[in-house]
Formats: structure tokens, sequence, C-alpha cells
């Protein structure tokens, strides 16, 4: 996943991005008149990578208009952190890109990571999503989204 993307999406979003110790997380989305501010504390994000995973999620948050007051209840809050994870995975890590790693032999969740250059955590919350929640294989031959 190149930043470069991130940064487009960002500005296509009318998304800013602010650097600020949160303390609590690695980054926010707080949305305010239809426009979104995200602040990474970047001293919770151990890395590059972690930023890319980070950013990407709170992208998901604008894209979807998935945010919530701090005071919402638990179930709200986990649909929209789902719908956010969702959206990310699918813009940042579509099936068919990951489909063509693996049949490049990166099979393993470490070297998927390596090759999109994400947290293996976010390669794995990806594996989850297409294979246990959408049902797909990464086999030759196997069912890719465009056959649904």
């Amino acid at each position: 996943m190149e930043l470069s993307a991130l940064y487009r999406d960002a500005q296509d979003l009318d998304a800013r991005i602010y650097p600020y110790n949160i303390g609590f997380a690695g980054a926010a989305t707080i949305e305010t008149a239809g426009r979104y501010g995200i602040f990474v504390d970047f001293d919770r994000l151990g890395s590059l990578q972690e930023f890319k995973a980070a950013l990407a999620h709170e992208l998901g948050h604008c894209a979807t208009g998935c945010t919530h007051r701090v005071s919402s209840p638990y179930d709200l809050v986990c649909r929209h952190e789902y719908k956010a994870n969702r959206w990310a995975i699918q813009r940042y890590l579509p099936f068919e890109e990951l489909q063509r790693a693996m049949s490049a032999g990166y099979t393993e969740p470490w070297q998927l990571a390596e090759y999109f250059q994400l947290p293996e955590a976010a390669v794995r919350r990806a594996l989850n999503y297409y294979l246990r929640v959408r049902g797909l294989r990464f086999a030759p031959g196997a069912q890719t989204e465009e056959d649904q």
C-alpha cells in the first residue's frame, strides 16, 4: 500500500491530518459540519506500516460517514469500527490483489504483510474478512468477487 494513495484519498475526502498526542489511541477521527479531522499520535504508532494501517482505518470512517460520540453505546461503536475496517480492507487490500500476491508465492500472513508494507494484524483482518465473512477462497480457479 502506497502512502501517496492514502494522502490522495484524504484529499479527495476533504480530510485533514493532524499530529496530536491523543494518549488513548494511535489515531482518531472527528467530524464536524461534514468535514473530517484525522488526529494521529505518532508516539503510539511504532512504524510506517502501523501509520498506514491506522490512516487507512480512519479514512474508512470518513468515507463511510461512520463517526460517533465518545459516549455512544458499545454496539454502535462496534458497527462503526467494523464499517471503517471493511472500507479500508476493500480499498487498500482488494481481494484480487491479495490473490495475485498469493499466486506469486506470498502465502503466509507475515509475507503478505511485508509485500503490502502493512502490519501483519491488518493483513490477518483482511484475510478473515474475505475468507470467513465473504466466503471467498484464494485458490487457482476459486471464486472471485466478480463471480458473485
